[in-house]
């Protein structure tokens, strides 16, 4: 690790002092609890040398190497003045520590931040390493032993515990902890022990939203994809090995699981998957008059999957580059022909054909149909008298002023025969039809 030299801050020279005489008062607790047959524990052989530091070696003891000796160095700081630090990066911080002696960078920076755990770890990993001892690092102590301790696993469960409903799931000797980190989390645990089975022991899954299932389904095509993706072991391996973060993890897992699921005749929205159910999914869909074939023709011939992020109609049209536009606007046109085709004709002539066609505009645009064809039309005594009886039957206001008395008498006669003629339909709107010209005249 490369290291790099600043003056002392008081607050870390502080720290390191504290430290210094913490364990210049009592050198043992830099050794770990033994956990099983502790009569050949290597660290029983460091006891000794411990108890034997006093006063007059301390200086000799200091300039040789390893464990010890930066022990040694490390209580020669409870007298020292600490002018300058030396710090490297761990973990994405600087870590600070003094350089005293001969030992290694990495040991000093272990014993110097003892109080901190996954630091601590780097003073033991050279004796761990050799000498082939399990070690396992807790806020307040140091474990060695053959097994995983219970304690050591309830640590990092707490530690590292996403509340995420999605996460990965680190299995290992029956836990299962749940991680979903900017880091790699495994990578990050191992910071607090040396074992050096676990990457043959440990596993790893996702866990995915839960979908909703709202179909009885034979098969559910959602496990079978996510069988499918756990069959691949490659991503969970890069990830063990520490070379992919949580984030990077987890999205290639979603991202090959949908690239599964896709793959399969299965309709989702939201959190809800309706098999291929396409009565159901319509119902969820709940779409519109005029949207309604095009999604069934989709539902129909499409042999893969269809995930939508919500119940939206139009988002699905969107996702088959349906112009939602211009399907409106051929339905809206369909079905104006279709009321105009069912309206029979009140026959020829000028005033005829201007009820008729006052009375298919408002059938088809409403009051704004109408009011504009009036505008258009101008016209004599009847027409005019014919126009202020549709804004009465309408119920709009406001118009007397653009009529004469006379237009307005005649008009206030037709306007109940105009209101039969708007309501009635087939036959009867004929019929309608011919009293009303009848009235005219």
């Amino acid at each position: 690790m490369p290291m790099k030299v600043r003056i002392a801050a008081k607050q870390i020279e502080k720290k390191l002092t504290e430290m210094a005489n913490r364990i210049k008062e009592n050198p043992e607790i830099l050794l770990p609890e033994c956990r099983g047959d502790c009569r050949r524990c290597y660290f029983e052989k460091i006891r000794k040398e411990l108890k034997s530091l006093n006063k007059q070696n301390l200086e000799r003891a200091a300039n040789r190497k390893g464990f010890v000796a930066a022990v040694a160095a490390t209580m020669l700081l409870a007298e020292q003045k600490i002018p300058y630090v030396a710090h490297m990066n761990i973990g994405g911080e600087s870590v600070y520590y003094a350089r005293r002696g001969k030992a290694k960078d990495e040991i000093l920076v272990g014993i110097q931040n003892w109080d901190r755990p996954h630091l601590r770890m780097l003073a033991y990993m050279e004796i761990a390493r050799k000498k082939k001892i399990n070690l396992f690092s807790l806020p307040e102590k140091l474990i060695c032993g053959d097994d995983v301790p219970d304690e050591f696993l309830d640590f990092l469960e707490k530690k590292f515990k996403c509340r995420e409903e999605e996460h990965i799931v680190i299995k290992w000797r029956g836990r299962e902890m749940r991680v979903c980190g900017r880091a790699n989390s495994i990578a990050l645990m191992k910071h607090y022990f040396h074992y050096p089975d676990f990457e043959k022991e440990v596993e790893v899954d996702v866990r995915l939203k839960k979908f909703k299932c709202m179909n009885d389904c034979p098969v559910c095509s959602v496990r079978e994809a996510e069988e499918e993706v756990r069959k691949e072991r490659m991503y969970a391996e890069h990830y063990i090995r520490g070379e992919i973060s949580d984030e990077k993890f987890f999205r290639m897992y979603k991202e090959k699981f949908l690239w599964y699921l896709e793959r399969k005749r299965v309709f989702i929205a939201g959190e809800k998957c309706f098999g291929d159910n396409m009565e159901k999914f319509m119902e969820e869909l709940n779409p519109k008059e005029w949207e309604r074939d095009a999604i069934e023709t989709i539902l129909k011939y499409e042999e893969k999957a269809i995930i939508l992020e919500q119940s939206s109609s139009i988002k699905l049209l969107q996702k088959y580059d349906v112009n939602v536009e211009k399907l409106r606007r051929e339905y809206e046109e369909k079905e104006k022909e279709s009321i105009l085709n069912k309206m029979p004709s009140l026959g020829k002539g000028e005033m005829a054909e201007f009820i008729d066609g006052l009375a298919r505009a408002h059938r088809i645009e409403g009051r704004e149909g109408v009011m504009r064809r009036i505008k258009e039309a101008g016209g004599d005594v009847k027409k005019k008298a014919v126009s202020y009886a549709f804004t009465l039957a309408m119920g709009v206001g406001g118009e007397e002023w653009k009529y004469n008395e006379m237009e307005r008498e005649f008009g206030k006669h037709l306007a109940p025969y105009v209101k039969k003629l708007l309501e009635a339909e087939g036959e009867e709107y004929r019929k309608a039809g011919e009293k009303l010209l009848r009235e005219v005249g």
